[in-house]
């Protein structure tokens, strides 16, 4: 199904279960961020040891939120905020990854609470991004009708 007035691109992009799709990446990126937060948390207050856990869905996390920022990337007419959570979600990958190296010794707690606030704000750009293409959708397909 195509939509009258679509770009190329945006109707390459758009299959019928593509709404299904984003609903599903809107989920895990909530779930993953919560445990995220929670392991993130615990690990911070010493109450785990899950570091591997938490870089392994780390990493799931920010792959969920790029496939999410790229279909949004095709399927709205504004691309800023698509763009935006493509590079926001690299610097949650790296943050993540050269936390330990930066830093060290007592001012430390300044890079957990950034990567803590980089994260907060990567789930929202997920959600955000997930409700402007179901949106977008949900437009076009009353306006095709």
């Amino acid at each position: 199904m195509t939509f009258a007035g679509t770009a190329p691109l945006a109707r390459l992009v758009y299959l019928p279960r593509m709404p299904k799709i984003v609903m599903v990446l809107r989920m895990l990126v909530r779930l993953l961020g919560i445990v995220q937060l929670v392991v993130g948390v615990a690990i911070w207050f010493g109450m785990s040891s899950g570091v591997a856990l938490h870089s392994a869905l780390g990493s799931l996390f920010v792959l969920v939120l790029w496939i999410l920022a790229l279909i949004a990337l095709f399927a709205l007419s504004s691309r800023l905020v698509a763009l935006i959570t493509l590079l926001w979600g690299g610097l949650v990958l790296w943050l993540g990854i050269a936390q330990t190296s930066l830093l060290p010794g007592g001012v430390h707690w300044a890079v957990r609470l950034a990567h803590l606030l980089v994260g907060i704000a990567a789930i929202g750009l997920g959600e955000s991004l997930g409700k402007a293409v179901r949106l977008h959708w949900e437009v076009r397909r009353t306006n095709a009708a």
